[in-house]
């Protein structure tokens, strides 16, 4: 066993290392920040949602999937053939209906009758046929025309008010998903980005080179402090005798000596006695003493303070 060593790098680090955020910032301890679903949540469950919502994005796997381009996706939705056939618009020789189920429509455009804009609903010179119909035979001689379908809002297809809404279901009993245990909820936010487990491999944002030329590292090597022993007052001078511990890895080569915090002289390393000499009578002195090897320097001994006599 060496006597004095501390292998922890001073300074620590000087180049750039890859730190990774934490999958659960906990400020508090109640409570832990989940920056997967962006909320603040009850240590307790901090974990347990991480899992859930990492099982859930295992159960996204683009695999598991059909793996139909966006073209074989519409093709089978316009022949009814996908996932959902509802059909939201009808339409014959006589009569259109854009909006079967009443479904909130917006960023769509009025068109009134009559229409001054050729080419477009409700002019008698367009292609288009002209007064038509409400499709819901509400007294307005008003079209929409465009727009979009909200799905999850239904309205009065007369005064556009919102008479029913939906939300989406985001758990479902593990049954659903044919995970094995114990049955409970399984949970996944559709608006969450999915991500393919992986580890990291490729530190692109770290050094990969040594510091070369460095001037500020400190070898690992800790001398030993000496301990000052003994020492003898006179009237003028103040002898110190002090003990060290030898490190033949890291030999001694000489010591400093300090007096009040400032240095007074270096000796050899053959010497474990020394004395300060021209010091005023009844005056109140420290010394202490540090151990030299080569460039490496010990912390300072302890602290021994004097009146001379």
């Amino acid at each position: 066993m060496s006597y004095g060593f501390n292998y922890n790098p001073k300074p620590p680090r000087v180049w750039s290392r890859v730190q990774n955020a934490c999958s659960t910032n906990t400020d508090y301890s109640s409570t832990a920040f989940v920056p997967l679903i962006n909320k603040t949540v009850a240590t307790a469950d901090a974990t347990y949602l991480s899992q859930m919502y990492a099982k859930g994005n295992i159960l996204q796997y683009k695999n598991n999937n059909s793996g139909l381009t966006k073209n074989q996706k519409y093709s089978k939705i316009a022949k009814g053939q996908w996932v959902c056939k509802k059909a939201y618009a009808t339409q014959t020789d006589t009569y259109t209906n854009p909006n079967t189920t009443s479904l909130l429509r917006v960023n769509y455009s009025n068109i009134p009758f009559p229409n001054t804009l050729v080419g477009y609903p409700n002019n008698i010179s367009g292609p288009f046929q002209y007064d038509v119909a409400n499709p819901y035979n509400c007294s307005t001689t008003v079209l929409q025309d465009g727009g979009n379908l909200v799905c999850n809002a239904v309205v009065s297809p007369c005064t556009g008010e919102v008479t029913q809404t939906f939300v989406q279901q985001q758990c479902y009993p593990t049954t659903c998903s044919n995970v094995p245990g114990t049955i409970q909820d399984l949970c996944w936010n559709p608006k969450l980005q999915t991500w393919y487990p992986k580890q990291r491999k490729t530190m692109n944002n770290s050094g990969n080179k040594w510091p070369q030329n460095y001037k500020g590292f400190v070898s690992a090597d800790k001398l030993v402090e000496p301990t000052i022993t003994s020492y003898n007052i006179n009237s003028n001078s103040v002898t110190l005798n002090w003990s060290t511990v030898i490190n033949t890895c890291a030999p001694i080569t000489s010591y400093k000596i300090y007096k009040d915090y400032v240095l007074i002289d270096t000796v050899s390393y053959t010497y474990t006695t020394y004395t300060a000499t021209g010091l005023l009578s009844n005056t109140e002195y420290s010394f202490y003493i540090k151990s030299i090897s080569n460039t490496l320097e010990s912390d300072a001994s302890n602290i021994v303070t004097v009146t001379t006599l």
